[in-house]
């Protein structure tokens, strides 16, 4: 009986050894964001910078409800990177620096300029509260506004990245390599990849859009109080791409749909196998 678990083990580990786990992508950043969701792209980018986060429970998002305090701490605590070691330790951190005035009740866009903007923004309604997916909106539409000499993204720690073809994807030493215009450029360990697929060969070909640099660690520059926040001077050999937004073409969709292909047959062919085993081990 072991060594039937040992192989049915080896069979499933052999199936989904192409599977990139540590790669999100739009089908799977929230359980309830559908990957053609219209806003689907602006929220794997804004999670990718530290923008949006989780709730603490699941993987969901909600976004038709409002925006608490509560959450929005948390999420402003692991942008400017605050001690936490959980969703509520984090929000009280937040408090704790005033980004927020309580933890009760809803976020106003009045706090939102305080906490993000510096309080730079005109608004229209700064008392008004707001659903995630308003929220969402609101922050993509300001997220590259000049604030003295800063953008958010620079705030959170992220450098612009390169555009332009991928030429070619290496793995080397369980990291993800993309060369662009020549130019080697690794994956953070957590890469936020907007793209059909998960799966680095299949990018080949693909043109990079936009992309944003973190740190080699995948950390992001520690940046506390309201006063000016600049990322981190890092040179281009210390940063990892975090964010990567693809333009596939129909060549790549083919591609993709032929790899799966090849990896439903290659499934087929071990639970097959197992069956084989199981049944010549029975017997023996």
């Amino acid at each position: 009986m072991k060594k039937i678990f040992a192989f049915l083990g080896l069979c499933f580990l052999i199936a989904a050894q192409s599977v990139s786990a540590h790669t999100m992508t739009e089908k799977n950043i929230y359980e309830d964001v559908e990957p053609t969701a219209e806003n689907a792209q602006k929220i794997l980018l804004l999670n990718s910078l530290g923008l949006l986060g989780y709730n603490g429970q699941d993987m969901k998002l909600a976004q038709e409800k409002n925006l608490s305090r509560m959450e929005f701490a948390a999420w402003v605590a692991g942008f400017y990177q605050l001690e936490g070691e959980d969703f509520e330790q984090q929000a009280n951190a937040s408090l704790q620096e005033e980004y927020v005035s309580s933890l009760e009740g809803d976020i106003t866009y009045k706090e939102l300029n305080t906490a993000l903007f510096h309080k730079a923004l005109n608004l229209d309604e700064p008392d008004a509260t707001m659903t995630k997916a308003q929220y969402i909106d609101f922050i993509f539409a300001h997220l590259n506004d000049d604030m003295g000499g800063h953008t958010l993204p620079q705030m959170g720690g992220f450098v612009t990245g390169p555009t332009g073809v991928i030429e070619e994807v290496k793995i080397e030493d369980k990291t993800t390599i993309l060369v662009i215009a020549g130019h080697e450029y690794p994956l953070s360990g957590h890469p936020r990849i907007s793209a059909t697929s998960d799966k680095a060969e299949d990018w080949i070909g693909s043109t990079v859009e936009l992309s944003y640099f973190t740190t080699a660690s995948g950390g992001h520059s520690h940046s506390h109080g309201h006063d000016d926040h600049h990322a981190e001077e890092n040179s281009v050999e210390d940063m990892a791409l975090h964010y990567v937004q693809l333009q596939q073409t129909a060549a790549n969709a083919v591609k993709e749909a032929s790899t799966k292909s090849g990896w439903l047959m290659s499934a087929i062919i071990v639970v097959i196998l197992a069956g084989l085993a199981l049944l010549f081990l029975k017997r023996k």
